[in-house]
C-alpha cells in the first residue's frame, strides 16, 4: 500500500530540523486517509500564518522578519 500526504516546508534554514505544516509530529493515519489539495493546503496554512512570498513558503516566526 502506497500513502501520500502534503505537507509546506518552511525554505528558512531553522538549524534545528526542518518546521512544516502540517507539524510532522501531528501526522497520523488520519492525515492520510482525509488527504486534502495543495489549494486547500496552502490555505489553512495561510490561515495558521504561514507565507507564500516569490515562490518561497515561510513559517509563521520566519514571516513576522519578512
Amino acid at each position: 500500500m502506497i500513502r501520500t500526504a502534503k505537507a509546506i516546508f518552511c525554505d528558512n534554514e531553522h538549524g534545528t530540523g526542518d518546521v512544516t505544516f502540517p507539524e510532522m509530529e501531528h501526522v497520523n493515519d488520519q492525515t492520510f486517509i482525509t488527504s486534502v489539495g495543495t489549494a486547500q493546503l496552502r490555505k489553512d496554512a495561510k490561515a495558521a500564518g504561514w507565507t507564500r512570498l516569490k515562490g518561497a513558503d515561510y513559517c509563521p516566526g520566519c514571516s513576522e522578519s519578512l
